[in-house]
């Protein structure tokens, strides 16, 4: 009877042995499945639009190829889109601006630039279709609310999406937000504002200011005008090339000119709190669009240009014909030049993202021909990560920091 005991005794054992293991087994799969999710969301990736122009039976057309690029070299094609060269005459300067990559989708518009399409990342298959009223001349993501702002011709609208699990699929709502010509509309992090430049002055339709409009209040507030001073403003107005919020939505900044061949471009920055603004004409001078967001204090941009040297002072400026990236505070206006980055590459279009900062060594918003690199800077190392054959047109992480 106690022998009997003893084999019970010990079975029961073998038997809670066994299924704490088990259990164990499960407990280290799950994290094991949770890990290896978290690294392979978390895992280096790249949206990028590579650009080709074609000719066939006289007639002239691009072709522009919208790609993700993974840290395992991978790549997938997630759209192609084939525009007359005549339906974009004249957007052919920034071309950027008829892409652009979100949180989890790609937008980018149809061949007479009248439709806007998404793409989303993961099943690479179109989730939205909308034919807009007239041609779309902008389009920017946030990449925090999953939203996108659109500029027409005469309107500005804002895109909402949500996912629902249930049905696994995104619905998506447009609102139109103005009426007017708007350039350069982005979406501040908070989701609470827009800023973009306007072009409504009277005197000259290219003069741009740069305005915010408030979404909770819906009014709209001028922070820098499309006037220099007293001078006329049909040879001397502001234009914008880049608009950039600050992580904590309460800075503005903009690269801007006046008019000029070649243009000679700086940095400017807008309290939209206090509602003060900033011209940093000296000494962030010969800055190559666009300016980004660095840190709540601190915008990131490229300044120099090897082939500038037609007119102005260059005293405050370091090293004025390479092109290198800087840190620009906002609180002193000082500029931080960036170390690691040999001096025979030239660093244009800085994106600060998850593992480093990211740049290409050509022509940022600007037409610089066919073939460039993207490169990564990481603790003081340079990492060439992809080689681009066509024209860089767009090109985003996808994964921020923030």
């Amino acid at each position: 009877m106690k022998e009997k005991l003893n084999m019970c005794g010990s079975k029961s054992v073998k038997f809670n042995i066994f299924v704490y293991v088990f259990i164990c087994l499960i407990i280290i799969g799950m994290i094991f499945f949770v890990i290896n999710a978290l690294l392979k969301n978390a895992s280096e990736q790249i949206g990028y639009i590579e650009r080709f122009d074609k000719t066939e039976n006289g007639d002239f057309f691009a072709l522009f190829y919208g790609k993700i690029w993974y840290s395992s070299c991978k790549e997938d094609l997630i759209f192609k889109v084939k525009m007359s060269r005549n339906k974009i005459k004249g957007l052919d300067y920034f071309p950027v601006r008829l892409f652009a990559w979100g949180k989890n989708h790609v937008a980018y518009c149809g061949e007479d630039l009248k439709e806007l399409i998404l793409v989303d990342y993961t099943t690479k298959k179109e989730v939205y279709r909308n034919r807009m009223p007239e041609m779309i001349k902008y389009i920017s993501a946030n990449k925090q609310t999953g939203e996108f702002v659109i500029a027409t011709e005469k309107r500005l609208y804002l895109l909402k999406s949500e996912y629902v699990p249930k049905n696994k699929i995104y619905t998506f709502s447009l609102k139109q937000i103005a009426r007017g010509s708007f350039c350069w509309p982005v979406l501040s992090p908070n989701g609470k504002y827009i800023a973009c430049g306007e072009m409504d002055n009277k005197e000259n339709d290219a003069a741009t200011s740069l305005v915010v409009i408030d979404l909770n209040k819906n009014s709209k507030k001028k922070l820098l005008s499309e006037r220099f001073g007293d001078m006329p403003i049909n040879n001397v107005y502001r234009i914008i090339y880049s608009v950039a919020w600050s992580r904590d939505s309460r800075y503005v900044a903009i690269s801007t000119s006046t008019p000029a061949d070649p243009s000679y471009i700086w940095v400017s920055v807008a309290d939209i709190s206090k509602g003060k603004t900033m011209e940093f004409t000296k000494n962030t001078g010969l800055c190559s669009p666009p300016v980004n967001s660095f840190s709540e204090d601190k915008f990131i941009f490229s300044q120099g240009s090897p082939g500038y040297k037609e007119f102005g002072d260059y005293s405050n400026i370091k090293d004025p014909f390479r092109v290198k990236l800087v840190l620009l505070s906002i609180k002193n206006g000082s500029l931080e030049y960036i170390n690691g980055i040999k001096k025979n590459i030239n660093t244009y279009w800085p994106v600060v993202g998850l593992n480093g900062i990211y740049f290409t060594d050509k022509g940022g918003y600007f037409s610089s021909g066919e073939g460039c690199s993207i490169y990564k800077l990481k603790s003081k190392r340079v990492v060439q990560l992809i080689k681009v054959r066509g024209n860089l047109v767009s090109y985003d992480t996808l994964i921020r920091i923030y």
